[in-house]
């Protein structure tokens, strides 16, 4: 067991990451205690899916259903699905609208605070039966997560721990959120889920790996949505725990076109004569106007607000074991898009989705990864050396790993493993 729980990490710049993480069910057990109800800041929705009095959704924060609701003086609270009674689930809605929440079983009622209101029958039927003396109510209201909200987004945290929010998500995630969901008014187009055969954390690699993207994705690199002579990079915040992969068109993308057939030469993956028999979706002018093509922004543990060419989206990783992941999808438009706007966002929803021009083959790269490390021999583990190894830093170029090992660097210390850098790599 002591193996199961502490695989080795043969090198402390994380170049190195043992399957096990993967596949591993105590580990995933120890995740939900030590990350999702550690002191980090989960992201559970945007407060414009509340925009009423009673307005509630539910979620999920690692394997914990949660309720997120807005009160009668406009505050949004959170609090576990689950009756402080017997246990049993408030609701089974994804989303509704309430005064209050009653358990279905024995019709405890809570506030939208998450506040005991009432206990049927407290003082018994007759003169008999009902709750002691001493019961209070005040002692009984549901588990309570605190609540910060910064450009929308709506993040809470079982832990009184929890540096501050804005501290939390670190400089390039305020600036990319201003940039993304602030200086417009977001408006939701709709909901997408997707369930996928693999482990969290490998979506979470996937996002922080420009190195794929040109790689996996014929479309992307074939139509120039992402090639690896662009100009971008990553940046990391200063626990290497959040990541702003991006890449910029630029008047120098035309003229590269030579160096990337050459670097793609014998792959089959760029084709730059590819056609649409309907390019229009091709076609759909950027509106932000500062040439960003890609903006992933990805923050720990489940959190990607990504801009790809003309669709903005929020991705929540959902955990749903060691082997299976839920992705739920926002695609979101904006107060001031005209209808011809809207009707673009709408039509560049295809990149990104199970069906998406894009994200077809993300969903079946991690189904073939998580099946491929199922079995492999104890001690196995990846390789991330592309972009170099030892520090962690920065990078102006696409081709690299490096952001993953910012990922796995702080996965290790809120873990608590182990000194990385134990044992040496296997071949």
């Amino acid at each position: 067991m002591k193996q199961a729980i502490d695989p080795a990490w043969p090198r402390d710049d994380f170049s190195r990451v043992p399957y096990a993480v993967f596949t591993d069910a105590e580990i995933y057990r120890l995740e939900n205690q030590r990350i999702f109800r550690g002191p980090v800041w989960n992201y559970l929705c945007h407060d414009i899916e509340l925009p009423k009095t009673g307005d509630f959704v539910t979620t999920w924060v690692g394997d914990t259903h949660v309720i997120v609701a807005r009160n009668g003086a406009g505050l949004v609270h959170a609090f576990e699905n689950s009756c402080a009674h017997r246990g049993a689930k408030l609701t089974s809605a994804v989303r509704g609208n309430a005064a209050h929440l009653t358990c279905p079983y024995h019709l405890w009622t809570y506030t939208l605070e998450g506040d005991l209101q009432g206990v049927t029958f407290q003082r018994g039927v007759g003169g008999k039966g009902g709750m002691p003396a001493c019961f209070e109510k005040k002692d009984h209201g549901l588990n309570k997560l605190r609540v910060a909200i910064y450009g929308g987004l709506v993040f809470g945290t079982f832990s009184d721990h929890a540096p501050p929010l804005e501290e939390f998500l670190g400089p390039h995630s305020l600036s990319q959120i201003d940039r993304l969901l602030v200086q417009r008014k977001p408006k939701v187009l709709g909901y997408l889920r997707q369930r996928i055969p693999g482990n969290w954390k490998l979506y979470n690699e996937n996002v922080r790996d420009p190195y794929h993207g040109s790689l996996l994705h014929q479309f992307q690199v074939s139509f120039g949505l992402q090639q690896p002579t662009m100009r971008g990079g990553i940046k990391l915040d200063a626990d290497l725990k959040n990541t702003w992969n991006h890449s910029i068109i630029t008047e120098q993308d035309a003229a590269s076109q030579k160096i990337v057939a050459e670097a793609y030469a014998g792959t089959g993956k760029f084709n730059p004569d590819l056609k649409m028999a309907d390019p229009a979706l091709t076609r759909v002018p950027l509106d932000l106007g500062d040439n960003y093509k890609t903006t992933i922004l990805s923050m720990f543990p489940t959190l990607i607000v990504a801009q790809v060419d003309n669709t903005y989206a929020i991705r929540h990783l959902r955990p749903k074991g060691p082997d299976l992941v839920e992705l739920h999808i926002t695609y979101l438009g904006f107060e001031s898009d005209t209808p011809e706007q809207t009707r673009d966002k709408l039509l560049t929803v295809n990149f990104i989705g199970p069906a998406g021009y894009i994200s077809l083959e993300d969903g079946e790269a991690l189904r073939l990864v998580q099946q491929g490390i199922r079995h492999r021999r104890p001690g196995g583990h990846e390789v991330l050396e592309m972009g170099g190894v030892g520090p962690i830093v920065d990078t102006d170029y696409l081709s690299q790993e490096i952001s993953i090992r910012g990922f796995w660097s702080f996965y290790h210390q809120i873990m608590g493993l182990p000194a990385a850098g134990r044992a040496e790599a296997t071949p």
